[in-house]
Formats: structure tokens, sequence, C-alpha cells
């Protein structure tokens, strides 16, 4: 063969080999994503990711109330996008078959990366070892507090919920209160419940994902505790969103971390009224104050079904690193007023671009927080918490009675599931 032959085939072998590394294209299911969102995002992965590695990175952007049939739909006829963005079903979906087992796709690269998110994060998505995603996104409730009119009745940012107990008789005599109307996230009571349990040393689950910790001594006092503050100090059972806080009429709100970027966006005429701070704590034994509530997080897994593992694979370590977390965040909090994305990745989460005093207030209320761990068809099970909730509330049931009853009922349903489940178990063995 001529040397022109063979640089021509050489010539047509890079050709092709271009072509086939250009064809490969990622399908990524995003949900909690809007449209703004992906268009902020896809711009970056465009620029850093596709133009460095050539590989093709298609997003479409899912809302949280249709994202779940389209994602079983998906499995059951195996033709899914490469990598999905996922909530707490996660591990169920693995169980499975239908999301790779991170920990043993790749053991020694995944173990580095999970350091360098906050450690209770993996909670929910882990389970006898397996890791079937990584935590992309964080979420939080949190606490604003109208710190002018504090400091007019001459108190401060409370510390515990002993402060609010002590100063609420005060405050409703100026027609005011604090604002934990039954807890949030997206004002749900389960997440209320859930910080006084958590900060009483309980838990909703127990680490075998199959009984409920509700019946625990620790997790019926965070309920009692829970309830008293409604029942006892006459917290507000109802609200309409911000117009209480900038009112004045409440001198703390509580929501997702979303609660800052709306209260910029919102209530302008607010500025320097008001701080973003932690959740009110429950003394500990030892004397320090443990703030923690609700903290969850959006995690990226690649599916069992996908065609382009590997390549799925560099690209969730792209989208994960340091760099890239904090480009996206501040990206979409700088091009879409009103909006927060905030990374999973700790130093990332350092250096978004937000006041010092309110990335201080959130990184340290991730600190202070913690997810409820797995539990087989957890969407199932919280309703349980938030009967017990009404019953104590609404119908005057003891609150002890309520929870126990819950725990009970929540067990049997588990019991159920276990059953369903032992095969799919029986492969973890």
């Amino acid at each position: 063969m001529s040397r022109r032959s063979k640089l021509l085939m050489s010539l047509v072998f890079v050709l092709v080999l271009a072509n086939f590394i250009q064809a490969t294209t990622l399908e990524i299911w995003y949900v909690g994503w809007t449209n703004e969102m992906k268009t902020v995002a896809q711009s970056i992965i465009d620029s850093q990711f596709t133009a460095k590695t050539g590989i093709d990175v298609k997003v479409e952007p899912l809302s949280w109330s249709d994202y779940y049939n389209k994602y079983l739909l998906s499995l059951a006829s195996r033709d899914t996008p490469d990598l999905f963005v996922l909530g707490t079903e996660t591990v169920d979906f693995g169980l499975r078959g239908g999301l790779v087992d991170l920990a043993k796709f790749k053991p020694d690269e995944f173990a580095e990366m999970e350091k360098e998110v906050f450690g209770s994060l993996m909670g929910p998505f882990s389970f006898r070892g397996t890791r079937f995603g990584m935590p992309v996104s964080i979420g939080a409730m949190i606490a604003a507090y109208r710190q002018d009119i504090l400091n007019d009745m001459g108190l401060s940012i409370p510390n515990e919920w002993e402060d609010i107990k002590k100063w609420q008789p005060k405050a409703m005599a100026q027609n005011r209160t604090f604002g934990f109307h039954y807890g949030s996230v997206q004002y749900d009571s389960i997440w209320g419940a859930y910080t006084l349990i958590t900060q009483n040393g309980g838990q909703l689950f127990n680490p075998d994902g199959f009984s409920s910790a509700l019946d625990k001594p620790e997790s019926i006092k965070g309920f009692q505790e829970y309830i008293s503050l409604f029942k006892d100090h006459k917290f507000p059972q109802v609200g309409v969103g911000l117009p209480p806080f900038v009112s004045g009429e409440w001198l703390m709100i509580t929501d997702g971390i979303w609660l800052y970027p709306n209260l910029l966006q919102h209530a302008p005429q607010l500025k320097g009224k008001w701080v973003l701070d932690l959740m009110p704590g429950t003394k500990q034994s030892d004397g320090s104050i443990h703030h923690g509530s609700f903290a969850g997080s959006s995690v990226m897994g690649i599916s069992t079904y996908s065609k382009h593992k590997e390549e799925a694979w560099q690209f969730l370590k792209w989208f994960t690193s340091t760099e890239t977390q904090a480009n996206i965040s501040n990206s979409i909090i700088e091009q879409i007023p009103g909006s927060m994305w905030l990374p999973a990745n700790k130093e990332a989460l350092a250096n978004i671009e937000i006041d010092d005093d309110a990335r201080n207030a959130i990184y340290g209320q991730l600190s202070h927080s913690e997810p409820a761990p797995y539990a087989i068809n957890v969407a199932v099970l919280y309703r349980y918490v938030k009967f017990a909730v009404d019953k104590s509330v609404l119908q005057d049931m003891d609150p002890k009675e309520a929870i126990l009853e819950a725990a009970k009922e929540m067990n049997a349903e588990m019991a159920r599931r276990k059953k369903e489940y032992s095969r799919l178990l029986a492969n973890l063995d």
C-alpha cells in the first residue's frame, strides 16, 4: 500500500471517529428545573462540556407534578434517557433495576466525589451500601425574622423554641406572632413535625428502611413539643404566604431556601428590616443547641438502559464538580431574578454570590439538618405523620396516642411492602 493510500485511510479513520464522537448525545431528564434554568445551564454545558468532549447533551426540564409517572413508564419500557435527576424515589428505582449502582460502577471515583457533598444528604439515597445517584442540588427549611420589629420590642433573634414560648405572650399582646404555619416546605405539616422530632433526637424511619421510628421516646417527645406550639402557645395554623410577614403580623416565617429570593424579589420595601437565620433550636444534654430541620437533595443517576454509560459518568463528574456547580448556581441567581438553585457541593455552596449573612445562614442550616433516611414507598408513609398532626391539632387527640397510631399504621404498610420487595432485596445479599 502506497504512503498516499495509508495517509488517506488514516484521514478517513479520523473523520469516522470524529463523527462517531460527535454523534454521541446524552439525554437528561431534570425534574425541578424551569425552562429558564435549563436555558442558563444548557449554555454552560454547551460551551464548557460539549466543546471540550464532543459529547452533546440535551436537557429536558420536568415539573415535580408530572415527572414520576413519566419516569416509571420509561423504565417499564426500557426507553429511558441516559441520566435522570430524581428525588426520594431513587432507591426504589434502583432496587427495581432501573439505575446504575455508582458505588459499584466507579467505586474509587465515586468515593472521592461523595466527600465533596454534605454527608447527611446521602441518607435517603443509600441502602445496604448501594449508591444509585449523586446529589446535585440541595434544599432546606430556613427561617426569616423581622429584626426591626424584634429590636423595637426589646427582643433578639430567637436561638431556641423556649425563647419564642417566653416571648409569644408579649407578641400576641401586640397582635403579632411567630409563623411556623404547620411547618412548611410548601406549608406541609410533616416538615414542621420533623423539625422538632429530629431536634429531640428522633426520626421518622429506622435505618433498615422497613420500620417506623415514630414510636421511639425521642420521636414521641419531639412530636409532643411540635403539637404544643399550636395547642399551648397559639402558633397560627394557617397562613397566606409572605403577606403576614411583610405586614409585621408574623415576626418569623419558615419555608424552603426559596424564601430568600422570594423576599428579595417580592418584598423590596423590607430591605434592611429582616434577616435570614437558623431555625429556632432545642437544647441538648451537652448544652449545645440543635437547629436542625428538613434538608433534601435532588440526585443525578445513570439509567441502566443507557447505551452511553461511560459518557454519562463523564458528564456526571463534570456536573458535580465545584467549578461547574458554582458556575451554574451563580448564573441562575444572576440571570433569573427571584430564582435560586443551590449546589450540593460544599465548596461550591460556600462560593455562591449572595449576601454573606444569608449564605452563612443557609450553610449553617444545612450543617445542622438532615434528610429523612430511606424508607420503602416513602411518599405513602409521610401521610401518616400528617394524619397524626391533624388529629392532634384539629381533633384534640392526645399527641402521644396519635403518633403511636401513626407508627403502627406505618409499620403495617412497610411490612406489606417488604414482602413485595423480598425478591429485589435478595439480590443485594
